[in-house]
């Protein structure tokens, strides 16, 4: 008679052992379920107060696209030698007008300039608030009740050595030319304006998109716009770098040569009338030699003249176009908070907190028991 070998209680059923496993938690779960619906109970509270307490936001936002034109305008050779005379390297600007790369839209909107100005631009229809700075200060004064008390309780020590550290640095800190300088206030501020106003950028169709959130519509739709418009002036500024500069230095002679040409007019006027009646040959030398003079601040004058009309052209050209894909417009219905969704989450956060302390609870016991019992 073969002999059947004997079989390992231990590894002939796992299955049925994780089974025992899944169904002893189920059980620990049922049996502290009123636990678990006290617990979902709370946290459906605590979310319908947190949905009802988040005060509404607006977003509004605006579309647009830069066109510019890249052909070389005729006499573009003659403005760059004359650029060169004036000390100001165009290089191959007038030969083509450059894109900009998406990438430093992006990059203005993180620039010192951009939120400074952001900040000072007026708003309308706000009551008391007429810049976003105003709104600010508003704002934390508003909440400064709670944060006073925590600033002069918990933060204390920390705020008199911070008088100690900033009388220090104010003491020796110089003004350096070319350095811009930012306050505490501003630097919080330029962070609240970060989470505010965001700018996408399309590089494959070639438009972006500029947005702000704010707690107010007419505050949202009005950042978008001051900062559409501050976004295309600096953007215009760097285009027409080369050539506006080329146009300053152009009026500056042609206020100058206009000046030499009349005197030149006036010199050759004078001396006829001195001598109308004399036909010595020094008069005809000197008579010559004005109206040669005359001559040549004429052609210097003219030429001056059509460099700067053919620069104002320039500037032009260079100037970009920005056309509207969706213009800005008051938002009507809020974008957040979807207060239904605050509900689900913090319910779900009531069922797992609930289970996972019933499930963690006696483990944990037992290891603050062995803890004690083998302080060692």
């Amino acid at each position: 008679m073969i002999k059947q070998p004997p079989s390992n209680p231990s590894t002939s059923h796992p299955e049925v052992e994780d089974q025992i496993d899944i169904i002893a938690l189920i059980s620990k779960v049922w049996a502290g379920r009123k636990f678990v619906i006290k617990t979902v109970v709370i946290a459906a509270v605590i979310g319908v107060l947190v949905a009802i307490l988040t005060p509404n936001t607006y977003t509004a936002s605006s579309m647009f696209t830069p066109n510019s034109s890249g052909s070389s305008p005729a006499g573009a050779s003659g403005l760059k030698g004359l650029a060169s005379l004036a000390g100001i390297n165009i290089g191959s600007s007038l030969e083509g007008a450059k894109e900009i790369s998406p990438m430093l839209y992006g990059k203005i909107l993180e620039s010192y300039t951009f939120k400074k100005e952001l900040l000072e631009a007026p708003l309308k229809n706000l009551g008391e608030v007429n810049s976003l700075r105003d709104y600010f200060e508003q704002e934390a004064s508003s909440s400064s009740f709670f944060g006073t008390i925590k600033e002069y309780t918990i933060g204390l020590p920390s705020k008199i050595i911070g008088w100690f550290k900033t009388e220090a640095k104010e003491s020796s800190l110089q003004s350096v030319g070319g350095i811009n300088t930012l306050s505490k206030e501003e630097f919080k501020y330029f962070k609240e304006i970060d989470e505010m106003l965001t700018l996408n950028i399309n590089d494959k169709d070639g438009y972006l998109e500029i947005s702000a959130t704010s707690k107010l519509a007419q505050l949202a739709a009005q950042l978008v716009k001051s900062g559409e418009n501050i976004l295309q002036n600096q953007i215009i500024a760097i285009k027409t770098k080369s050539s506006s500069e080329l146009l300053a230095y152009l009026e500056e002679q042609y206020t100058f040569k206009n000046k030499l040409l009349i005197e030149a007019q006036d010199n050759l006027a004078n001396f006829k009338d001195r001598n109308l009646n004399i036909s010595r040959s020094s008069f005809s030398n000197t008579q010559t030699r004005l109206e040669t003079a005359l001559q040549i601040e004429t052609s210097v004058f003219q030429n001056v003249v059509t460099q700067l009309e053919q620069v104002k052209l320039q500037v032009a050209k260079d100037t970009p176009v920005f056309s509207f894909l969706k213009p800005v417009v008051v938002p009507t219905e809020k974008s957040a908070p979807k207060r239904s969704l605050i509900v689900i989450i913090w319910l779900f956060l009531g069922v797992v907190a609930g289970i996972g302390y019933l499930l963690a609870k006696e483990p944990v016991l037992d290891m603050i028991k062995q803890i004690k019992n083998n302080p060692s």
